[in-house]
């Protein structure tokens, strides 16, 4: 139903002057719903129909077809990496997909006039064609679990990132239209995003009168931002296709090298440890996977939980510890932020495989790494 005040501004729109027949189709001058409703488009703005990229709509400036949020392409990669074999091959790995990943598919309306189908759906405003999507009602009613929470402090762990508590910045204020929409080229990851945000967009000798001290001259060009900046966060174990994650979350805060060196440049970084396990896929008749230490199971991460204090970043007025006892004297008994064999044990061989890459050697960081 179009009422109210957000209704009457989407009839006087430019979409709300188009008609609810130049996007959705049916059947004008009927008089019962069912011959109304003949030839219906319930999201007119996904699929092979979309409205929204027409060329007398938004078609010159429409890239978000090769976008990620759209072509799920980071999905079908890893699963084909790990397997060896491509899902739109076999009618059964398509419809396990559909069911199971398919849901984090997103169309133009889910971001700009509903919440997205996998979280239910709903018009945000009696729909209205939102611009900026609404930060709780699209982006974290999907990126939720670990980016939601981490930014509204929502673990017991962590606090509010800084940005949100007290700055109040919402996504858009880091993620724009180009990150979102993408340029056209395809991407198999968030992190190949064309003009993705870095901290020193913000951040930096000329823009920021604490970035020019001895901590980030001395290590900016080796440690990602978040090594140092992030608080701890989220990891997950155990995901299996048609059930979801079939294990529980846990606190982790670890530092390990850069496994993503061709869009990265720095030589440490946060890891995030991903549910991937051998038998994710048996639900679609694949029992294991064979190539499945061709990957990483601690992949690069950007937790969004950031403070000028951390663990890392001790106040020496406040804790008595500096970043010398919190890092570099790790090996004397203090906690250790690095990813190291120890940490990789108790997991499968082929597990195990896959992550030596990115295994810190046991000892404090020194020059000679």
């Amino acid at each position: 139903m179009i009422d109210g005040t957000d209704g009457a501004a989407f009839l006087a729109s430019t979409h709300g002057s188009l008609g609810c027949i130049f996007c959705h189709g049916g059947q004008s001058g009927e008089n019962t719903k069912d011959d109304a409703h003949v030839g219906l488009i319930a999201d007119p703005s996904d699929g092979s129909t979309n409205t929204c990229l027409e060329a007398s709509c938004h078609g010159a400036k429409g890239t978000y077809t090769t976008a990620i949020h759209y072509t799920q392409a980071g999905y079908y990669a890893l699963f084909e990496k790990r397997s060896g074999q491509k899902i739109s091959d076999n009618p059964a790995y398509m419809a396990g997909f559909g069911s199971a990943c398919g849901g984090c598919h997103v169309s133009c309306g889910d971001c700009h006039i509903s919440s997205p189908k996998p979280v239910g759906g709903g018009l945000v405003k009696a729909h209205r064609v939102n611009r900026t999507p609404d930060m709780s009602l699209n982006c974290t009613a999907c990126h939720g679990s670990r980016i939601g929470d981490e930014y509204y402090g929502n673990n017991d762990y962590a606090g509010a990132d800084y940005h949100r508590v007290p700055l109040a910045m919402t996504c858009m204020d880091c993620h724009d239209g180009a990150d979102m929409h993408g340029d056209g080229s395809a991407t198999q990851s968030r992190y190949e995003a064309p003009g993705l945000a870095k901290c020193t967009d913000c951040h930096g000798p000329t823009t920021d009168a604490n970035w020019n001290n001895i901590y980030h001259t001395t290590h900016l060009s080796q440690f990602a931002c978040q090594v140092c900046h992030s608080q701890n966060y989220k990891s997950c174990n155990g995901c299996h296709a048609g059930e979801g994650i079939t294990g529980s979350s846990y606190e982790t805060f670890k530092i390990g090298y850069n496994p993503r060196s061709d869009i990265r440049s720095e030589k440490y970084v946060v890891l995030r440890h991903v549910p991937v396990v051998d038998d994710t896929y048996a639900a679609w008749g694949v029992n294991t996977l064979p190539n499945f230490s061709s990957e990483p199971t601690w992949k690069l991460a950007t937790p969004h939980n950031i403070r000028r204090r951390t663990d890392r970043t001790p106040d020496p007025a406040v804790t008595g510890k500096s970043c010398l006892d919190a890092c570099h004297n790790s090996y004397l008994g203090a906690k250790d932020f690095f990813l190291r064999a120890s940490d990789l044990s108790a997991l499968p061989t082929a597990e195990q495989q896959a992550n030596q890459a990115l295994v810190v050697p046991d000892g404090a960081p020194n020059s000679s790494w």
